[in-house]
């Protein structure tokens, strides 16, 4: 008993510890043709939804973005540089953030979506403090 015991904890550990890496998938889409096999140095994705890396940085769904390439036990790992925001302003990244390419092998025509996996770094909702009326007159 004491053996099925042990083991189902351990189960259990190996679970959680596989578990405890998370990632935010999020589709976005070329902004030129690759290939999966020998993609370029420099790569530029629109993003399609709104990704939140960490608490100071959101990527909003419709931003450029600009991320060097490393390859990466066989695939490869998009790590954003900048972006391009709504007011046309380009946007350095001070951090990194190394993204995951989850897609199919072969060539990623432009405009078409794929997927990328950000660590995920916090929550995507922040509660703010929002000053009342009497905080700011009192």
């Amino acid at each position: 008993m004491k053996k099925l015991l042990s083991v189902f904890a351990g189960l259990i550990i190996a679970f959680s510890l596989t578990q405890s890496v998370e990632a935010k998938t999020v589709q976005v889409s070329a902004l030129e043709e690759f290939s999966t096999a020998n993609p370029p140095a420099v790569l530029h994705v629109q993003m399609n939804a709104n990704t939140r890396l960490d608490y100071d940085v959101m990527l909003f769904q419709g931003y450029q973005v600009t991320g060097k390439i490393v390859a990466q036990n066989g695939g490869f790992a998009f790590i954003p540089v900048s972006y391009i925001n709504f007011q046309e302003e380009q946007i350095p990244l001070k951090k990194e953030f190394p993204a995951v390419y989850r897609g199919g092998q072969g060539i990623v025509r432009q405009n078409q979506p794929f997927f990328l996996s950000f660590p995920d770094n916090g929550p995507d909702t922040f509660q703010y403090y929002v000053p009342s009326s009497s905080d700011i007159n009192g």
